[in-house]
């Protein structure tokens, strides 16, 4: 008996990844395989859609995140990215009107993060930066720091954007709260709110380089 050639089939991993690298532009378009394999029937409403862009519109967040896990350890075998953080975009992070004023910046909480992400993100993830001491209004010891990053929101390149990161270790006091902000610069801010990106994936990543990226796929 011949043996049922395996050519032009993705599995699982390299599917998650396909879709993930087409959204924030690390590879050319392409058409779903049309034969059904695992991947087709884990990921079956996606069939025959062109575009990781319009693939990823189809996805629920559930899928997003399960998609975002595999392209995480795809990628990092590729040795493309030291590190990664993903999480789903609340009202808040995607600048969406909620019950309160709108807050201008994204919360670095636990999501993927094995490590302690009270002091991971200072200590690890953005330990390469430039970090100055301060203190707020009330005379608490806080850090900040300057950061460039490139963005892109569902494929499209909005370029390398200085924002800024703050540190403040007693936001922990309030149940465990993140204690790390990335705070958008208003380009970003803009680009977020005038699309309803609730629910979306959004990946912060840092290069071999040390240099970092933020995606909304």
């Amino acid at each position: 008996m011949s043996k049922r050639s395996s050519k032009g089939r993705l599995d699982l991993n390299q599917l998650a990844k396909r879709i993930v690298d087409e959204a924030i532009g690390d590879a050319p378009k392409t058409e779903a395989p049309l034969e059904k394999s695992m991947a087709a029937i884990t990921l079956g409403r996606l069939g025959g859609i062109k575009g990781g862009s319009a693939r990823a519109k189809k996805l629920t967040a559930q899928e997003r995140s399960q998609i975002a896990r595999i392209a995480a350890s795809a990628r990092w075998e590729t040795g493309k990215v030291k590190m990664q953080w993903h999480k789903i975009l609340t009202d808040s992070d995607a600048q969406q009107d909620t019950l309160g004023a709108k807050m201008p910046f994204l919360r670095f909480t636990k999501e993927n993060i094995f490590d302690d992400h009270r002091t991971w993100f200072r200590e690890v993830f953005f330990a390469n930066l430039r970090w100055i001491p301060n203190k707020d209004k009330d005379g608490r010891d806080y850090e900040e720091a300057s950061i460039n990053v490139h963005v892109i929101i569902l494929k499209n390149d909005i370029g390398v954007r200085q924002m800024h990161l703050d540190h403040k270790p007693h936001r922990a006091n309030n149940h465990g709260a993140p204690t790390t902000h990335l705070h958008y610069d208003e380009k970003t801010r803009r680009a977020l709110e005038k699309q309803s990106l609730t629910g979306h994936q959004i990946i912060v990543e840092k290069n071999l380089q040390g240099t970092f990226s933020l995606s909304v796929l």
